[in-house]
C-alpha cells in the first residue's frame, strides 16, 4: 500500500510538473513572438520616420535654394539700379562740365568783344579774364566734389545692399532633425527550465521490507510456538 501510494504522488507530480512545463514554454513561445512582432513594428516606423526625414531635407533644400536665389536676383537688380545711377551721375557731371566750358568760352568772347567795342585793353580785360577761368575751375571743383561724393554714396549703398543680402541669407529657416536611436532588437528569452526529476518508491527497499516482514513473522511464529525455525516450517511426508 506505501508503495503504491508513493508511486500514484510520484506519478501525479510528474504530469503536474509537465503540464507546468507546457505552459512555460507557450508563454516562452507567446512572449517571443510579442518581441518579434514589436521589433517589427519598430523597424518599419523607423523606415517612416527616415523616409519623412528624407523628404523634409529635399523640400527644405528646394526651398533654400529658391530663396537663396530670390536674394542673389534681388540684390543683382539693386546693383544694377546703382550702376544706373552712377552712369546718369556721371553723365550729367559730364553735360555739366561741357556746359560750364561753353558757358566760359561764351563769357569770355563776349568779354573780349565787349572790351574790344569800348577799346579797353589792359590788365583790366586781363583780370576779366582771369575771373572767368576762375570760376570755371571753381565750377569744375564742384562738379567733381559732388561726382566723388556720390561715388562714396553709391558704394556705401552697395555695401548695405550686401549685407542686408546676406543677413537675409543667414536668416533662411533652416530645420534640423535629431538622429534616431538605434533600434533595440528582442532581448534572448531564456529557455524553461525543466523540472526537477521525481523519485519513485524503491523497489528493492520495498522487497527487502518484505523479506524482512516475512521473515520477522516466522521467527515471531516459532517462537509463540515453542518451536525452533526449522521445525516450525518444515514439511513432512
Amino acid at each position: 500500500m506505501s508503495f503504491g501510494a508513493q508511486n500514484k504522488a510520484a506519478w501525479e507530480q510528474r504530469a503536474y510538473n509537465a503540464k507546468v512545463e507546457a505552459q512555460q514554454e507557450k508563454y516562452r513561445a507567446e512572449l517571443i513572438q510579442y518581441q518579434n512582432v514589436v521589433y517589427q513594428q519598430d523597424v518599419d516606423h523607423g523606415h517612416k520616420q527616415l523616409d519623412y526625414q528624407e523628404s523634409e531635407f529635399k523640400r527644405q533644400d528646394t526651398l533654400v535654394t529658391n530663396a537663396r536665389e530670390s536674394i542673389q536676383r534681388n540684390l543683382f537688380a539693386q546693383y544694377a539700379t546703382l550702376l544706373q545711377r552712377a552712369v546718369e551721375e556721371n553723365m550729367s557731371t559730364t553735360f555739366q562740365t561741357v556746359q560750364n566750358d561753353k558757358s566760359v568760352v561764351a563769357a569770355r568772347a563776349k568779354g573780349q568783344v565787349t572790351a574790344d567795342a569800348r577799346g579797353v585793353e589792359g590788365s583790366s580785360v586781363e583780370q576779366l579774364m582771369n575771373d572767368i577761368s576762375r570760376e570755371r575751375g571753381d565750377n569744375e571743383t564742384i562738379l567733381q566734389l559732388n561726382r566723388s561724393a556720390t561715388a562714396r554714396q553709391l558704394n556705401l549703398e552697395a555695401l548695405g545692399l550686401k549685407a542686408s543680402a546676406d543677413q537675409q541669407l543667414y536668416n533662411l529657416p533652416i530645420q534640423t532633425f535629431q538622429p534616431a536611436g538605434p533600434i533595440n532588437p528582442p532581448s534572448p528569452i531564456s529557455p524553461v527550465q525543466p523540472a526537477a526529476p521525481v523519485a519513485g518508491p524503491n523497489r528493492g527497499a520495498m522487497m527487502a521490507n518484505v523479506v524482512g516482514a516475512v521473515t520477522t513473522g516466522m521467527s515471531n511464529y516459532a517462537t509463540w510456538s515453542g518451536q525452533t525455525m526449522k521445525q516450525a516450517f518444515s514439511f513432512k511426508g
